[in-house]
């Protein structure tokens, strides 16, 4: 069985580690290049196996060149995850870290649902009339869910605007059953 790990943690101690070093950038990409080997189920099934052991892992890091793309500390992060068969936390670490350089760097998360892909023009609209909203420099990270019919989602930290037309047509229904 895996061993608990708090992604949370593991950001603030490499945040960090990236502050005072000036490396959050070098950080970033790192943390990028974990997660998209993460991702690879053989290699993900592999590091995280409690069967194996960790000089095998460790091995299988170095000889498949892993650790070239990596700076030292990368490459321990990937071994202490692996020791603790929890390298499928990654990108979890990599989302915290993402909040925290966000916070620092004073830049609020903005995710878009639609119905249907956004044109150009309605993203931007959506996102300067946000950013007004919000305060802040805003990151938009647009998503599609057609269950929603029209109109949008957009949740900008901890807060919510639900424009849809599902919400409206719920709210529509709720009024005409108590109505009755």
């Amino acid at each position: 069985m895996a061993s608990s790990v708090s992604p949370r943690r593991f950001a603030q101690a490499i945040f960090q580690i990236a502050l005072e070093s000036k490396q959050i950038d070098s950080w970033m990409s790192d943390l990028s290049k974990l997660v998209s080997f993460s991702k690879d189920d053989s290699f993900l099934s592999f590091m995280d196996s409690p069967k194996i052991s960790l000089d095998s892992k460790i091995s299988v890091i170095k000889e498949s060149g892993i650790d070239d793309d990596l700076n030292n500390l990368s490459v321990n992060l990937l071994s202490l995850l692996a020791s603790r068969n929890s390298v499928y936390s990654i990108s979890d670490i990599a989302d915290s870290f993402q909040e925290l350089v966000d916070d620092h760097n004073n830049v609020l998360r903005a995710d878009i649902t639609t119905a249907t892909k956004m044109s150009k023009d309605l993203e931007d609209t959506i996102s300067e009339s946000l950013k007004k909203i919000a305060g802040n420099d805003l990151t938009i990270t647009s998503k599609i869910d057609p269950s929603i019919v029209g109109g949008f989602v957009a949740r900008v930290g901890d807060r919510l605007i639900d424009a849809s037309v599902r919400t409206r047509l719920e709210n529509m229904k709720r009024g005409l059953i108590k109505g009755t």
